[in-house]
Order: C-alpha cells, then sequence, then structure tokens
C-alpha cells in the first residue's frame, strides 16, 4: 500500500484494510488462546496505522470499528482467558496508535500546502484543490471558474521600501481578500506577488463581481487578473494556462483590469479597470 500509493485507486486502500482484518481475526482463530494468539494480535495496531495514514479520519475511525468487531469475534470462538482485556489493550493501542499517525500527517500535509507568509494554499494545494473540484464539477454539471491575479507595481515597492514591507503587504492583501470571499472558494499565493483563486459552482458574471469586491478592498493598490472559465471537459492544467494568459493580456494594457479569456488563444474580453 505504501510502495504503490498513487497507482492504487482509493477503493482498493478499503478491500485492502477489511481483507487484512479478516485475515488476522482468522489467524487469531487459529492459533488458539495463549502467547501466540496475543502477540499475533499487536498487527492489528500496523492496520490501524495505515488506516489513519491513508483515509481520512472518518473512514479511518470505521476501519477501526470493523477490526474491532472481527477481533472481538474471534477471541469469543476461540474462548480466550481474559479475551476483554486482551481486547481492550489490543484496540486501546491500535486507536492510540492510529490516531497519534492520522494528526502528524494532517499536520504534516497541512504545513506541505501552506504558504508560509500567508497562511495561504501554496500553489500544489492550489492544483490540488483544482483537480478535485473539476472533478466535481463534471460529476454534478457545475460550473467552475479559475482567477490569477498579479500585484501591479510590486516590485517597484519591494525596491523603494523593502522587502519586510512587501511581505506585510502580501500578508494585508490575504486577510482582506479572505474576508470577502465565500466560504467554498480557495485563495492561493502560488508565489511572489501572484495569487490564484478557484471559485467552484460559480458562473464567469459571478466571478467577475469577486474579483470587484477584490478590488474594493484595496484601494490603496492596484491588481490585474486573468479569468478563465472552466468549459467542462479541459483539464487543469489548460484551464490555468487560459487564466494566465488572459493575465498577460491584462499587464500588458497597462494592469488595474481584468481579462475572461475565452475558449481559445485567440479571443478574451475586457472588464474593470
Amino acid at each position: 500500500m505504501y510502495l504503490f500509493a498513487e497507482r492504487v485507486p482509493s477503493w482498493a486502500f478499503h478491500v485492502f484494510l477489511v481483507l487484512a482484518s479478516i485475515e488476522l481475526s482468522v489467524g487469531v482463530y487459529f492459533l488458539g488462546s495463549g502467547a501466540a494468539m496475543a502477540g499475533a494480535s499487536s498487527y492489528y495496531t500496523w492496520i490501524s496505522i495505515l488506516a489513519f495514514y491513508f483515509l481520512v479520519r472518518r473512514q479511518a475511525v470505521l476501519h477501526l470499528a470493523f477490526m474491532g468487531v472481527a477481533y472481538a469475534v474471534a477471541l469469543v470462538v476461540v474462548g480466550a482467558r481474559g479475551g476483554p482485556a486482551l481486547w481492550v489493550a489490543t484496540m486501546g493501542t491500535a486507536a492510540a496508535g492510529g490516531v497519534v499517525v492520522g494528526h502528524l500527517v494532517g499536520r504534516l500535509r497541512q504545513v506541505a500546502g501552506t504558504d508560509v507568509l500567508t497562511g495561504l494554499a501554496n500553489r500544489r494545494s492550489w492544483e490540488e484543490t483544482l483537480e478535485r473540484e473539476l472533478a466535481r464539477a463534471w460529476r454534478q454539471r457545475l460550473p467552475v471558474s479559475v482567477a490569477v491575479i498579479d500585484l501591479d507595481d510590486f516590485k517597484a515597492l519591494n525596491d523603494r521600501d523593502g522587502h519586510q514591507a512587501g511581505d506585510l503587504l502580501l500578508k494585508e492583501v490575504s486577510a482582506a481578500w479572505g474576508e470577502v470571499m465565500r466560504d467554498e472558494d480557495v485563495l492561493a499565493r502560488p508565489g511572489g506577488d501572484e495569487f490564484g483563486i478557484v471559485l467552484p459552482n460559480c458562473q464567469q458574471g459571478q466571478a467577475l463581481q469577486i474579483l470587484d469586491r477584490l478590488r474594493k478592498k484595496t484601494p490603496d493598490l492596484t491588481f490585474s487578473a486573468g479569468l478563465a472559465s472552466w468549459d467542462g471537459s479541459e483539464h487543469a492544467g489548460a484551464l490555468m494556462e487560459r487564466a494566465d494568459i488572459a493575465l498577460y493580456r491584462a499587464k500588458n494594457r497597462g494592469g488595474n483590469d481584468t481579462v475572461v479569456a475565452g475558449l481559445s488563444d485567440g479571443s478574451g474580453g475586457r472588464s474593470g479597470g
């Protein structure tokens, strides 16, 4: 499971974990009551760790519950002496090990997907979010929009006032924009003075309104933006590329502008300014 995690479909993890719990419980039954059975029971902890490592907590807890039921049945059938105490000790250890691993993995994934300066999603997290939202939009036939934003004259500010002033501005802008966005929107900072927004279930017109709200929250600063709406079939990379091309056009028009990407490189609209 660990070595081939990226090649294995998500449903296979559930199958593997269920089979592992059943196999170990059958092994406990055939070992019978005694030290060998007690030693084999310790392997439930590894199943729990794998469940909490690969799955979200709710799913991992369900596997832990299934494991507990399977182990209890094996103990009852064997008629193990001190079965209840052994079950509590084994399942308690398995649960503790799994919860700790799940917590640590969650923290690591959060740090790996977060921009240190602003606390926003980083490029990796932004791209993963877009992939996930496009998959959901395809299943439910929902619109998705993507915006790429670049702060105007940010380099000049850094050169004039220093990088600390630039970092402070980035944090202030991030906090201000977060106040006017929808709960489902994901604001990211891929790097430098560039920001990206994933707008799930959002038509082009609504996306333009959101960008207008962002402009009003930054009255002492202007930005250029490229906006692209998903065509219903393109990959995330193609959608982001159209938004980047629209941003490039907005910058070439002097900044403080939003350009809407067309369905191909040859078209585009303009709004804002």
